[in-house]
């Protein structure tokens, strides 16, 4: 027959059960006349003679002992402290109990019949990391407890003990394992607000990302936009922006620019010549030399285009391309009469790749070169017009490419002009040099 049902201590009072106030029972008054006069009053008495029961506690307390007497003394002990509990002297139905009800904490021996206190630990552990649990120990068991607290224990007590001594160890497990509960729940609600944030910032940058790729196609459709304008304005050129904005990047990646330097000089390159929108067609469609007063016309372009752009914000690391690709290295350029270094470097890059251009494809103002005499004429502008660092590293990106061989095709279709034809009015405009 099951222990902790069958069993019955000396007063009659089955083991196992749950323990009420109506378990402990003030002692029958005595038949014996003189007990009045031995009895003394309870508020005269010092207080540690009087066992006062204290106010009821929320908390309910699951003792495991497999010593009848034992649980006993301690459920009598918890229900003067205020607590609720129940005792079991069968370790076999720890768990099961746990399963069935909240407790608040545990307290096992342990030194019971298989499971014994230590597995029992464990295995409460397991189930619930932060329930308190007190050890009962024999006073030489003291370094196995000490063991079992290393185990997860918060703490032990050594029989036999005083009730006041298990109060307090009671009091102190359960506001431990409330701290440690609701330090895990602040790390749990910290770590799912964190991931929440996370999926947050992950969800903002995607739609940054697909929003930067929507405005990155329209950028790139406003640019085409605006290039397309130029070609059917000015068809005199077909395909130059596109072949010089592949080239010059080509160039400025040799030379070591990266990134955002090389999309300015794309959109710059592919964007240089539209402010010749605002220049007349018999100036830009004429087939020989500018007058003077074309050539002060024609030299507005720069500055248009730099008006038409200077609206468009993701347009704005291209327009030193636009304003200055017609600076000379010597200060002789225009519009501003630039030299050297106040050249941004983009623009001296490009003015290269553009002039190179210029002379190896149709214009209305001159004759196709072939690869290597257009490169003659600009290494021996090298100082004057262009930047001679420049102009070396667009001779070595050349032959890399094997350009001058592919260009030395067009020799025997095209008529090689050996010198620049200087215009009417004296002026000395190369037709080497794009307008």
């Amino acid at each position: 027959m099951d222990k902790t049902v069958s069993e019955t201590n000396l007063s009659g009072r089955a083991l196992g059960h749950v323990r009420t106030l109506h378990d402990v029972r003030p002692p029958a008054p005595r038949s014996d006349s003189s007990s009045s006069l031995l009895r003394l009053p309870t508020d005269i008495l010092p207080h540690r003679m009087v066992n006062v029961p204290r106010p009821p506690r929320p908390e309910r307390i699951l003792v495991a002992d497999d010593e009848p007497w034992i649980t006993e003394v301690i459920v009598d002990q918890l229900l003067l402290e205020g607590f609720q509990s129940d005792a079991t002297n069968d370790s076999t139905e720890v768990m099961d109990l746990l399963s069935g009800k909240h407790y608040d904490l545990v307290i096992l021996d342990i030194h019971m019949p298989a499971p014994n206190g230590l597995t029992l630990l464990r295995e409460i552990q397991a189930r619930d990391p932060f329930m308190p649990v007190l050890m009962l120990t024999a006073f030489s068991d003291a370094e196995t407890a000490t063991q079992a607290m290393h185990d997860g224990a918060s703490d032990y007590v050594v029989k036999p003990h005083h009730g006041a001594q298990l109060a307090m160890r009671i009091v102190r497990a359960l506001e431990r394992g409330q701290l440690l509960r609701e330090r895990a729940e602040a790390q749990a609600l910290l770590e799912r607000r964190v991931d929440e944030q996370t999926r947050q910032l992950r969800d903002q940058a995607r739609q940054l990302t697909q929003m930067l790729d929507r405005m990155t196609v329209t950028y790139q459709a406003t640019v085409k936009a605006l290039e397309a304008t130029l070609d059917v304005r000015d068809q005199s050129a077909p395909g130059h922006c596109q072949r010089v904005a592949k080239l010059a990047v080509q160039l400025a990646r040799k030379m070591g620019a990266k990134g955002d330097d090389l999309l300015a000089l794309e959109h710059g390159a592919r964007l240089h010549d539209i402010g010749k929108l605002g220049i007349p067609d018999g100036i830009l469609m004429k087939p020989g030399p500018l007058t003077e007063a074309e050539w002060r016309s024609m030299q507005k372009h720069p500055e248009i285009g730099r008006q038409i752009v200077a609206h468009i914000d993701f347009l704005a690391s291209a327009l030193p391309v636009i304003q200055h690709h017609h600076e000379h290295y010597d200060g002789s350029g225009y519009p501003d009469g630039l030299q050297g270094s106040e050249i941004p470097l983009l623009a001296r890059i490009f003015s290269v790749v553009d002039a190179f251009d210029a002379q190896t494809h149709t214009r209305p103002y001159n004759t196709v070169l072939t690869a290597q005499k257009a490169l003659d004429n600009i290494r021996a502008s090298a100082g004057t017009v262009f930047d001679p660092q420049v102009v070396d590293v667009f001779g070595a990106l050349l032959e890399e490419q094997a350009l001058l061989e592919e260009q030395a095709l067009l020799e025997g279709q095209a008529m090689v002009e050996e010198q620049a034809t200087p215009d009417q009015n004296g002026n000395g405009t190369s037709d080497s040099l794009p307008r």
